[in-house]
């Protein structure tokens, strides 16, 4: 596309700033418009860029979401009779991940709401991002006072909200901005990491307690629960010394329990990076094994299943 001139630019923009048509009435026209915008971000200087933003009244982030809207891969995958006509619901389905608008377009929701807000998308796409976190629905409350409360009114005024929402199996979270997502699941992980631990504590218990005393002192461990609270270069050392060198010996009497000592890790770290890397190590567990050791990667896949779905 040939980048316009800022006149020409600015005459494509013939609405008025505010006007709900100020970038297109229709989808075909916002994503003309985005294309356009996204032709003048990479021709134009800063500073033609800036001046043009200031005299037509469009700020940087409103400019920085046609950019996104033109550059996006997934409005290619939504039908062309289906995509919204305003550039904040196409900016809504633009940050959906992959995944999150496959399920979005399964299940109709550009056809079902009518007519398709960027509120009734961003909606859908928390309360999807919710599932598997112990949070069903979110209901946003303000509660205002006529007059301001003791700190003692304060605590009594919450536990009588919390006793009427707990009969409905609810919770009442003070604070603003509502649920925050990143700590729920954070929550959900350690509870899976605490349950995995239960787990691991039967598998290996019996086995470190009638384990050769020199060898735990090499290792520096007393009971089970030091291996399961340490480094895994110490979880896995200890097992291959235990087990001598003997081929494939660690993975067969040990194996599940590496698993789980990789499953709790998984749910104790907030690196997504580390998180992919352990996936990987069962994944390539799996792939060198699973032909060795009956059932294998059968186990492998309950406990990713159990554990590491989120």
């Amino acid at each position: 596309m040939k980048t316009p001139a800022p006149t020409a630019l600015a005459e494509h923009l013939s609405a008025a700033p505010g006007s709900k048509d100020r970038f297109g009435s229709t989808a075909a026209e916002v994503l003309e418009t985005a294309a356009l915008v996204a032709a003048c971000e990479q021709d134009w200087d800063k500073g033609t860029i800036a001046t043009f933003q200031k005299e037509q009244g469009i700020h940087q982030k409103v400019w920085g979401k046609l950019v996104s809207i033109a550059r996006s891969k997934n409005l290619e995958q939504v039908p062309k009779e289906d995509l919204p006509v305003s550039y904040t619901a196409l900016y809504a389905l633009v940050v959906m991940t992959p995944q999150e608008l496959a399920s979005a377009l399964k299940e109709g929701l550009l056809k079902r709401i009518q007519p398709v807000s960027s509120r009734s998308i961003l909606d859908w796409t928390k309360a999807y991002r919710l599932q598997g976190t112990g949070v069903e629905q979110e209901i946003p409350l303000t509660l205002v006072l006529r007059e301001d409360l003791s700190d003692e009114q304060h605590q009594e005024l919450l536990v009588a909200l919390q006793e009427v929402a707990s009969g409905f199996g609810a919770q009442v979270l003070q604070g603003k901005g509502g649920i925050k997502q990143a700590d729920v699941k954070a929550d959900l992980r350690k509870a899976k990491a605490q349950k995995i631990e239960e787990d691991l504590m039967q598998e290996i218990g019996k086995v470190v307690g009638a384990a050769p005393e020199d060898l735990k002192s090499r290792f520096g461990v007393s009971s089970a629960s030091d291996l399961i609270e340490g480094p895994r270069t110490t979880f896995t050392g200890f097992f291959q010394n235990l087990e001598g060198k003997v081929d494939g010996a660690f993975w067969r009497n040990h194996g599940r329990a590496y698993c789980l000592k990789i499953a709790r890790d998984f749910n104790l770290t907030d690196s997504r990076a580390e998180r992919f890397q352990l996936k990987d190590r069962l994944k390539k567990a799996t792939d060198k094994w699973n032909k060795e050791i009956q059932g294998f990667e059968e186990m492998v896949l309950d406990i990713k299943s159990t554990y590491m779905n989120r």
